[in-house]
């Protein structure tokens, strides 16, 4: 993997770090539940079969690693603030010279948002013992060790790695309506709006500019599809500078080399028994579990491309082939690209960035999504 290099072993001193801390589970369902005290939410979860013990280990974990930074910080006379709410954390964002999520790749990557440039470093601290699967945060022995990730950084002995980020650029109407998080359960369900609210509405939204470059660049990967998930959707896929094609299907996913690493990587995993069969029609052969196994891993591995690669690569989920598209060419399942046009046929559709802000993007709506090193995301590594 290329790593950014022009400052390593450049002795860095943070002198305002923002600390983004994950919401524990404890703490939002207190904040759902104002009149019920500790006790009574946790006798509620357990009557809901979720383990009130774990919740609990989870919030003092997350609590534990707040303290701790927090002491680290002031004993190194750095200033900081502390934000549990991402709403809290955009008032210090300017403010701050680094930004430091306190939390699992979740909340990296709902931190990485506050940053719309490649000057402002991140790194992550994860306050539960993890098997080394996180892909943002820094490894667990830090979590305890904190002060010797800010001697490391003085010291010089880290490295940089740019991620590419991709940019959106929308165009249609209403694209300045408020977005909404993904961890909100209900978007207009319950809800009666009269037809005159309706009426002022559209006319604010004909007085709005058609074109939006979206403030939120996306690290992992942007999603298109419609919000009920059984309903397909229609699409035109332009690629570059090429003539677009007409496309139905689950949706499509544009991601980046950090994003092959999840969601990506996920749509396009196969078991064992399909390529265990695909070999046999192709090849007569029965492959042991053993090479079934080292053929899928060699698979697999290939679908990961580099964290500072500039190029996108977009994935069209279980996308329907029609006898149509057998007589002509046919729009690629997955294909690299440094530029990408999608305008929507939807009918309840949306745009979904890193899995967590979502716009609406409905009939006759256009995004443009490309890539530029002024984008990527300043990430501080260490092992």
């Amino acid at each position: 993997m290329k790593i950014f290099s022009c400052l390593n072993n450049a002795p860095y001193r943070p002198r305002r770090v923002l600390c983004v801390s994950k919401l524990s589970s404890l703490e939002f369902l207190r904040s759902r539940h104002p009149d019920l005290n500790e006790d009574q939410i946790l006798s509620k979860l357990n009557e809901r079969g979720r383990d009130p013990q774990e919740i609990l280990a989870e919030h003092q974990r997350q609590a534990a690693c707040e303290q701790n930074l927090a002491a680290v910080l002031k004993k190194l006379d750095i200033n900081f603030r502390i934000a549990r709410r991402i709403e809290d954390a955009w008032k210090f964002v300017n403010w701050a010279d680094l930004v430091v999520p306190i939390g699992g790749d979740g909340a990296f990557l709902l931190a990485s948002k506050l940053i719309a440039d490649n000057t402002k470093p991140m790194l992550g601290i994860n306050p539960s013992v993890t098997d080394g699967s996180d892909v943002f945060t820094l490894p667990a022995k830090y979590t305890t060790d904190t002060e010797s990730v800010f001697e490391r950084l003085q010291a010089g002995r880290y490295t940089l790695l740019m991620r590419s980020r991709i940019r959106t650029v929308m165009n249609g109407e209403g694209l300045y309506r408020r977005p909404l998080h993904t961890r909100e359960k209900i978007r207009t369900q319950g809800k009666i709006r009269a037809e005159a609210l309706v009426r002022l509405a559209e006319r604010k939204m004909a007085l709005q500019p058609r074109q939006r470059i979206l403030p939120w660049l996306a690290l992992n990967e942007v999603f298109v599809g419609e919000f009920m998930a059984a309903r397909p959707i229609t699409l035109h896929v332009g690629v570059e500078s090429h003539a677009p094609y007409q496309i139905r299907s689950s949706g499509i996913c544009v991601c980046t080399g950090t994003g092959s690493r999840f969601w990506y990587k996920s749509i396009n995993v196969q078991s064992a028994e399909t390529v265990r069969s695909i070999v046999e029609i192709a090849t007569g052969d029965k492959l042991s579990l053993e090479e079934t196994n080292e053929l899928l891993h060699k698979y697999h591995q290939a679908l990961l491309y580099s964290a500072e690669d500039l190029n996108m690569i977009y994935m069209i989920r279980e996308i329907y082939h029609t006898t149509r598209c057998t007589k002509r060419k046919c729009c690629p399942d997955r294909q690299k690209c440094s530029k990408l046009t999608v305008k929507s046929c939807g009918f309840d559709a949306g745009l979904v960035i890193d899995g967590s802000i979502s716009l609406p993007f409905n009939d006759g709506a256009t995004a443009t999504f490309d890539i530029k090193p002024e984008y990527s995301l300043r990430s501080i590594v260490l092992t």
